[in-house]
């Protein structure tokens, strides 16, 4: 099962302080997508980039009242915990979770 954040703080820009149903917690740093420019450029806004919500069915993260940008869950949960996909994929192989 894909991790669902539960509670998230909007830090200084392209920064956000995530947890997940699992308990897991820390910083998520989105600078190197921010560098990327494109709809990532709406996050040098302040408003825009204060706008991030949890999006329930997900478990992402999301921006603006349309959700025009939003963060998969998995991926931010990696960049919290510091493992890579291969690992939680073997590690989830060797728990038999889905």
């Amino acid at each position: 099962m894909s991790p669902h954040v539960i509670e998230l703080e909007v830090r200084e820009p392209y920064r956000i302080w995530v947890k997940f149903d699992d308990g897991a917690a820390g910083v998520a740093d989105l600078s190197d997508s921010a560098a990327l420019g494109g709809i990532f450029a709406e996050w040098s806004d302040e408003g825009f980039w204060r706008s991030a919500h949890i999006v329930a069915e997900s478990g992402a993260v999301a921006w603006g009242d349309g959700s025009e940008i939003d963060v998969c869950p998995l991926s931010l949960y990696l960049d919290v915990t510091g493992q890579a996909f291969e690992d939680l994929r073997a590690e989830t192989a060797t728990t038999g979770a889905a």
